[in-house]
């Protein structure tokens, strides 16, 4: 019978920063039986992150995909897949994992699908999408050129100066379906060359989008989350150099990456990927983690990705949330044991489509390309291609 894989905890210094930090990673047992050990992981866990938790660090800039541990000690282990809901369990296989999406080709007539809350694939030569103040609608332009599928696509720019906004789809209720309710957001990304900086080596950061609660419109980077007034699960873009590396893009590495803001990063754990828990910017309690590939997973300018966050609700008060991050329908990032929320009415209010750089000082015009956006309460999965049967001619 195989193993589950579990989480450890590792303390050393991040190569991005030089600081001392709490990193989780996933380790896979050699074993075949873990339950004896985990009232002794537990308490290996607790008297870790009593040492520990005073000197968390930030990890916002990776630079190598490398760690050199102090120490390492097990920590919790990650909840069985056999325990999850059947709808927690689906996109969890090794390799390309295939969704709702597997049953519409082109994603043609996708949102038919009951768990599809709403879908922008641009074929009507605009924007259909609704979003708060028609931001996104009004910040994205139609083209007919460089389409992942159909005639159409949409673009975004960011010139010298400018960082765009946040654009907001607000979920509607239909969506808070059971106990255990989920959320999810796929795209198609293709960023420019652009993205490059003249000199090779200076960070990019560009928002890309996810499951935000924000009932109070409290969400911040200066407002501690608390389990009752907001949380998130979003993927972002960052780009550093110079690199050496055959994925690099003309010397420079870009990658995407999970992060959560929520009231107990801490106790998250990685069940796949790595974690990084950023010290508060008000406070001294953390309140956002960053998850990482391991080994980084390489974008390419150029190219078209799949992209695909999902935010796992938990129970009110129970650390038994999760959030998750797939490339190309493989899974790259699964963190567990989040506990997004405290109260029972503080469910997820939008879906971010964010157009918002974080970077903006660069002379050059930085372009990126979308296309096949699907909202749902399901795991969605690559888009399947259309196939053309040709008849024989008699």
């Amino acid at each position: 019978m195989p193993t589950a894989p579990f989480t450890g905890c590792r303390y050393g210094s991040w190569p991005a920063t030089g600081k001392n930090e709490i990193y989780l990673t996933t380790v896979r047992p050699s074993y075949n039986s873990l339950s004896l050990m985990k009232p002794i992981l537990h308490i290996l866990v607790a008297c870790l992150l009593a040492i520990l938790l005073p000197t968390v660090s930030s990890g916002s800039a990776p630079e190598a995909d490398r760690f050199e541990p102090a120490l390492f000690i097990p920590a919790i282990i990650a909840e069985a897949a056999s325990d999850l809901p059947a709808h927690w369990r689906e996109g969890l296989n090794e390799g390309i994992n295939l969704g709702i999406a597997r049953d519409y080709p082109g994603d043609h007539g996708i949102q038919s699908h009951p768990s599809v809350l709403d879908a922008e694939d641009f074929e009507t030569g605009s924007v259909t999408l609704v979003t708060e103040e028609n931001r996104y609608r009004d910040h994205t332009l139609v083209v007919s050129h460089n389409p992942f599928s159909g005639q159409y696509c949409g673009a975004h720019q960011w010139a010298e100066g400018y960082n765009g906004p946040t654009t907001r789809y607000p979920i509607p209720d239909r969506a808070h379906k059971g106990p255990r309710p989920t959320y999810f957001i796929r795209l198609y990304f293709k960023f420019d060359s652009s993205f490059r900086p003249p000199d090779g080596a200076s960070g990019v950061g560009v928002k890309g989008f996810g499951v935000v609660s924000d009932p109070f419109n409290q969400a911040s980077v200066n407002t501690p989350c608390d389990g009752s007034n907001w949380y998130n699960a979003q993927v972002q873009f960052v780009g550093w150099g110079p690199s050496a590396k055959p994925q690099a893009n003309d010397g420079y590495l870009w990658v995407g990456h999970l992060y959560s803001y929520n009231g107990y990063p801490g106790q998250a754990q990685a069940a796949l990927g790595r974690i990084l828990v950023t010290p508060p910017a008000v406070g001294n309690r953390p309140y956002r983690f960053s998850s990482y590939a391991d080994p980084f997973t390489y974008l390419d300018f150029g190219g078209w990705h799949c992209y695909e966050v999902g935010l796992y609700l938990n129970t009110p008060g129970k650390h038994n949330g999760e959030a998750r991050f797939w490339i190309d329908g493989i899974l790259q990032s699964r963190v567990t044991h989040i506990r997004y929320r405290d109260i029972k009415n503080l469910l997820p209010t939008d879906m971010h489509l964010n157009l918002h750089r974080v970077t903006d000082q660069f002379p050059q015009t930085m372009i990126r390309w979308t296309d096949n956006i699907v909202l749902a309460t399901r795991y969605i999965g690559p888009m399947k291609p259309v196939t053309h049967v040709i008849k024989p001619a008699f």
